[in-house]
Parts: structure tokens; sequence; C-alpha cells
């Protein structure tokens, strides 16, 4: 288990992690789910911010899901035994039980949240691109995305009970001042809204007359 101590020198998750083993489980869709992590690496939805890739992808499994870890580099080889399986949340306690051998993403608890109230789901896939927070208000007439107004902090507890409310029925919210989040009924249709959004918020940042 990792120690307040270590918690406090720049690792961002805000919940406590509790390993119960060093290695994953590995399943059928791990392999379409480290395609996708280079997809968003290699598209610049996972930009790199102080050495680490910006974002983070999840799937659900009959445990709980598959996330990747915190401060993970994307497309630096990863291979299926540096994901981590998250098999319990606890609300209460603010702590998450795992199975890996780093701590998972620091925005767990708001995957977690979405599939909990999203049985639908099968995918979430946090990403941060700049073009599409800079015509947000576009892409939302477009689109059929929430647009939450209120920013708040990463990893909170508020921030994934919000942002799950705030995303509904829909499969594209745009988190103010941070990124967005697409998810699908397969890794996917997640994969394939996040790209379409993606290219359109690029296509009208090269537009001269884009507001």
């Amino acid at each position: 288990m990792t120690s307040p101590e270590d918690r406090e020198c720049g690792t961002r998750f805000k919940f406590l992690p509790v390993q119960r083993d060093r290695k994953p489980n590995r399943y059928a869709r791990t392999e379409r789910f480290l395609y996708w992590c280079n997809v968003f690496d290699e598209a610049g939805m996972a930009p790199m911010e102080g050495g680490a890739s910006a974002g983070n992808l999840s799937f659900r499994t009959p445990a709980g899901f598959v996330i990747t870890p915190t401060r993970a580099r994307l497309k630096a080889g990863m291979g299926w035994e540096s994901l981590v399986e998250v098999v319990r949340s606890d609300w209460h306690g603010y702590a998450l039980h795992y199975l890996g051998e780093r701590p998972p993403s620091s925005d767990s608890f708001l995957h977690g949240k979405i599939f909990a109230v999203r049985p639908d789901v099968e995918a979430v896939f946090h990403g941060h691109d700049d073009s599409v927070l800079r015509h947000a208000g576009r892409l939302a007439e477009e689109f059929d995305i929430a647009c939450p107004s209120r920013e708040i902090a990463f990893g909170t507890r508020e921030d994934a009970e919000e942002t799950a409310t705030a995303l509904g029925g829909k499969g594209y919210l745009i988190r103010k001042g941070h990124g967005f989040v697409a998810v699908g009924r397969t890794l996917d249709e997640a994969g394939q809204l996040a790209i379409r959004i993606h290219r359109r918020a690029v296509e009208l940042s090269r537009d001269p007359d884009s507001p």
C-alpha cells in the first residue's frame, strides 16, 4: 500500500490505494484496449504533461474495470501487465482495491461512477484536447454533448458524482477547463466517437472564420 508521504510527492491520486495483487487479469478485449490507448496518444488526445500522458481509459470487467495506471505513458510500450484492474470501490473510505503494479488513474472513481449509473456503458475514455475545449460551444451545437458549466477539481468525489450526473444518457461530455469523456457500448464505439469529435474540433481550429 502506498503511504501518505508517497501521495504527497507528485503522484496525483486523491484516494487511498489498496493493492490486492501485483498482476492484473488479462481479458479478450485487452489488446483492443491497448490499441485505443495508442490512438489517443498518436492523435494528441493524451498529451504529455509532466512526463506522463494526460487522460485515462477504462473498460468494464466482471470484477470491476480495467484502467490505465496513474502517470501512465500510453504509447511507451505499455503492455497488458502495466494495466490495473479495480476490483472494489469503497466510497465511504474513498479507497480503491486494485490488481496491478501501480495504483490506478487519479480519475478512477469517475470511471467507476459512470459504470455504476450506466449499465449500457462498457468503455470510458477520458482525454485532454485543447481544440475541443476551445470550440466546446460549437461542438455542443453539432453533437449530442453534455457541457457542465462548473469546473471541478479532478480526482475528487464531487467531480466523479457531478460529472457522471451531467453525462446522463449521452455519449460525450466536455469537462470544463480539463478535457472530455467519451463512453460507449464497446471500446470501438467510445474511441470512434472521441476521434470524430476531435477531428471536427481540429477542423474548426483551422477555420479562420470559426469563433
